[in-house]
């Protein structure tokens, strides 16, 4: 079956939403009862604290930068992943990036993979956030400082992880570039296991195939899912994940990819369930296209 859908419209929203399931409240979990290790964002804060159990979502939807338009948002902001957490959606998708002083910063960068005109692997985090604040105030915002409204404000809401493809700069060899991808995985693992906050975070890689062999060992030690956006034929993904239980073992494609009457492509959705692989697709924007998906 479908594991979930990425969606941009809130219409769809309304009608693939239901909500969380209940909770117990009285659960030992908030601030004080554990240590950050989210790394240096610039400021001192202190900050204690550790995640309260997860709860089950009752729907497949997962909000492409969080719910940003509708509310008038920033994608990739604070206020983007609240939207969804108020929805109650089983994921809020954000992008992902490793910084200098080895941090992860929340943000879509430019077509040159640039953020605040900086590469975030050569710059600090206080010296990204030097650049520019989002449209709405906020300064960029940190893995870190994500996982904590997901773990605390939220309820059954995930973080869906996006492990952006670096194509820029020229000068930089694709190898050391794949690299930059890589740490940025392992690093948001150690700072969502820094706080028990494994639950809260699942992965979606880019189709570079260096940098999914580099993260897949990462996330299958860690028991975190990891999603593989590589267009290939079910049987690739089967023999890859041979073994792994969270590696290769879900394939996120976009709708351009599959061959469902939308799209020109040649995917199906059978040819990955049936060998017990999870599937999700992005692109799905119209009613006619997320009633489709998330019906199978």
């Amino acid at each position: 079956m479908l594991r979930k859908l990425s969606i941009l419209s809130l219409a769809a929203v309304a009608v693939l939403f239901i909500g969380c399931d209940t909770e117990d409240d009285n659960l030992p979990w908030g601030p004080g009862l554990g240590t950050g290790g989210g790394g240096n964002t610039g400021e001192d804060t202190n900050d204690e604290w550790v995640a309260k159990p997860i709860q089950p979502a009752n729907n497949i939807v997962v909000a492409h930068r969080g719910v940003c338009k509708e509310i008038s948002a920033p994608d990739n902001s604070l206020a983007s992943l609240r939207g969804a957490i108020a929805l109650g959606l089983y994921g809020s998708e954000c992008d992902i990036y490793w910084t200098k002083d080895d941090n992860v910063i929340i943000a879509h960068a430019d077509s040159n993979c640039k953020i605040n005109n900086l590469y975030p692997w050569e710059n600090t985090v206080a010296e990204l956030r030097r650049g520019g604040v989002l449209s709405n105030g906020e300064i960029l915002p940190t893995l870190e400082e994500y996982i904590k409204v997901a773990a605390l404000e939220g309820k059954c809401t995930k973080l869906i992880l996006d492990i952006k493809n670096i194509t820029a700069p020229s000068t930089i060899s694709a190898a050391t570039r794949a690299q930059y991808c890589i740490k940025a995985c392992k690093r948001a693992i150690e700072i969502a296991q820094s706080f028990g906050a494994e639950d809260y975070i699942e992965f979606i890689c880019t189709g570079n195939e260096t940098v999914m062999t580099g993260c897949a060992p990462l996330c299958e030690t860690a028991a975190i899912p990891i999603g593989w956006m590589a267009n290939r034929t079910g049987a690739e993904y089967e023999r890859l994940g041979a073994g792994c239980k969270y590696a290769y073992r879900w394939a996120n494609l976009s709708l351009e990819h599959m061959n469902d009457g939308f799209s020109g492509g040649k995917r199906t959705i059978d040819e990955f369930v049936s060998r017990g692989i999870e599937f999700s697709c992005y692109n799905a924007d119209t009613d006619q296209q997320m009633d489709y998906y998330s019906g199978q």
